[in-house]
């Protein structure tokens, strides 16, 4: 709970140190085609893809003419599938991650028409993971993080692209995660997240900035 604490903390202090002229908030969802990947000597994993969600609160904040930044708190599911495995007995099954993340992008808009605009997005991305599970054989179980050596924290870079049609925004992203999230001492390998994700948002208006009271 510290790390999601700090988390959180230094989101709001990035958001509130935003030179803006103006905030939108909206609401966003969308799905997420998630997967990991692994390295490590000695060991030979089929990992697939499992589809999921992610879905939360966003926001806009205008910085010039067509540059702004955009963040959120997500809820995030992500994973991977096992199809077949060459070490110790594993012969397939499921792993579901449950994160709040904060996504935070600059993105440059391209006006297209009236209330039309093309976007590019980039920028990191901070993620603790609140639950998980893990299922095989027909069996399901909680994910202990400690025990079954899976770090909470997350972060990665992603990069995207989109159209917003006014209050709509539509837009692809892709996560590439930097965190090494193996916490098992005994086991030499890497695992860490990838996403493709689809979303939908829905901005429901702008707050213009408050003027500074001139001395």
């Amino acid at each position: 709970m510290k790390n999601l604490t700090k988390l959180l903390i230094f989101c709001l202090m990035v958001t509130m140190s935003v030179n803006c002229y103006s905030q939108t908030f909206g609401i966003k969802g969308g799905v997420n085609f998630a997967n990991m990947s692994v390295s490590a000597s000695g060991m030979g994993v089929n990992l697939k893809s499992i589809t999921t969600f992610h879905a939360g609160p966003v926001a806009d904040f205008k910085l010039q003419d067509n540059l702004y930044f955009n963040t959120g708190l997500l809820f995030s599911l992500k994973g991977f599938k096992v199809e077949d495995a060459t070490f110790e007995d594993v012969t397939g099954g499921t792993l579901h991650l449950n994160y709040l993340e904060v996504p935070l992008n600059l993105a440059y808009k391209f006006p297209i028409k009236e209330q039309t605009k093309f976007l590019i997005q980039a920028g990191p991305y901070l993620g603790y993971a609140l639950s998980g599970k893990a299922k095989s054989g027909g069996e399901s179980v909680s994910v202990n993080f400690s025990e079954d050596g899976i770090k909470r924290f997350d972060y990665g870079l992603g990069f995207g692209a989109g159209v917003e049609f006014g209050q709509i925004v539509t837009s692809i992203n892709y996560q590439v995660g930097l965190a090494n999230l193996n916490d098992d001492s005994t086991m030499d390998a890497k695992l860490k997240n990838k996403v493709f994700q689809i979303s939908l948002a829905y901005m429901f208006g702008e707050a213009k900035k408050t003027p500074t009271p001139k001395k």
